[in-house]
C-alpha cells in the first residue's frame, strides 16, 4: 500500500520543519557576522579615538533570544508534550499577526517612488528559492 496523500503530506511537513529550523538557526551566525562587520567598520571610522564597544545587544533581535530559550526549554523537556499543540497554534497566530503588521505598515507611495528594482530583486529571490527547493527535493527523492 502506498503512502497516499496523507503520507506524502507528512513527509513534506517533516522536510518543511527541517528547512524552517535550519533557516531559523542561520539567524545566529548572521547576527554574529553582522556584529563583527559593524565592529570592524566602527574601528576603521575611529582610527585615532577610543575603540568602540561592540554592542551585540543592539544587533541581536529579541525574538532570537526567545527562540533560543524556547528551543532549549523544549529540548530539556521543560515544556510538556500536551502544550505543544496549543503553542503551535499560538505560533501560527503570532506569525500571522507579524506578517499582517508588516504588510499594513508598507508605504505604497514610497514603494512606487523606489521604482521596479526592489520588486525585480524580490522576484529574482523568489525564483532562486523556488529552484533551490525543487533541486533539493529532487536530490533527496521527495519530488
Amino acid at each position: 500500500m502506498g503512502t497516499g496523500i496523507c503520507g506524502a503530506s507528512a513527509i513534506t511537513s517533516h522536510y518543511a520543519v527541517v528547512v524552517k529550523l535550519t533557516r531559523s538557526l542561520m539567524i545566529i551566525p548572521i547576527c554574529l557576522g553582522l556584529a563583527w562587520l559593524v565592529r570592524r567598520r566602527d574601528r576603521a571610522a575611529a582610527k585615532d579615538t577610543a575603540r568602540p564597544r561592540l554592542q551585540v545587544v543592539k544587533l541581536v533581535p529579541v525574538f532570537l533570544l526567545g527562540f533560543l530559550l524556547m528551543t532549549t526549554a523544549n529540548s530539556l523537556g521543560v515544556i510538556p508534550a500536551a502544550a505543544h499543540h496549543g503553542l503551535s497554534e499560538l505560533s501560527v497566530f503570532l506569525i500571522t499577526v507579524a506578517l499582517s503588521a508588516t504588510g499594513l505598515s508598507t508605504d505604497l507611495a514610497a514603494l512606487r517612488r523606489t521604482g521596479p528594482r526592489p520588486l525585480i530583486l524580490g522576484a529574482c529571490l523568489w525564483v532562486v528559492v523556488s529552484v533551490t527547493s525543487l533541486v533539493l527535493q529532487f536530490l533527496t527523492g521527495s519530488l
